[in-house]
């Protein structure tokens, strides 16, 4: 009985909170100024190499990822760099390749092929006119339908996820490059 009027009292007691109480504040709040919403699929931009990609948004997987291939580890002044390809198949027949110091390793398991090491890459893109930080793995994702995907913490940066929508949000790839030249980056990450 002692617990039944214990659940009654926090009840009773939350119930007279006034809306918007102080009481008890999400762990990491967000600027409602630099929320934007998008489609589950989406076009963002490499910077600052203006490497347009198609991304899906996908809110089950925490860490995002970016098609790779010719990936190649290399030292340079005792760190740990890595060299890769990217290309989106659909819309771009160019191959760009990327030259960036690797962040961290990630062990990834597969039912169908056991565990795999990538390698994990911190980088810039930008969406709807915002520049946005990210680490991706890198991976070959020629079996896959987009070369990009974004997980969950990049976008609790401030992107919302319209599943019902698809490429909403416009590519202003002039005011990509000067937020780029004045380092604007979003990164609510930390």
């Amino acid at each position: 009985m002692h617990i039944r009027s214990v659940c009654l009292f926090l009840l009773t007691f939350s119930l007279m909170l006034p809306v918007g109480s102080n009481v008890a504040k999400p762990a990491m709040e967000h600027n409602k100024d630099k929320q934007i919403t998008s489609g589950w699929l989406e076009s963002v931009v490499l910077e600052p190499w203006q490497i347009k990609l198609r991304a899906k948004f996908d809110t089950g997987a925490k860490t995002s990822s970016l098609h790779a291939v010719d990936i190649q580890r290399f030292k340079r002044n005792g760190q740990a760099w890595v060299r890769f390809k990217t290309e989106d198949k659909k819309k771009d027949l160019t191959t760009k390749s990327i030259e960036l110091p690797v962040k961290r390793d990630v062990k990834i398991k597969s039912h169908h092929r056991g565990a795999a090491v990538r390698p994990v890459v911190a980088m810039r893109f930008c969406l709807n006119g915002h520049l946005y930080h990210g680490e991706f793995s890198l991976v070959d994702r020629s079996g896959f339908n987009y070369p990009v995907l974004l997980g969950r913490r990049v976008l609790k940066q401030g992107i919302i996820v319209d599943a019902s929508t698809t490429f909403t949000l416009p590519i202003d790839l002039p005011q990509c490059k000067r937020l780029l030249e004045k380092n604007v980056v979003i990164n609510r990450e930390q």
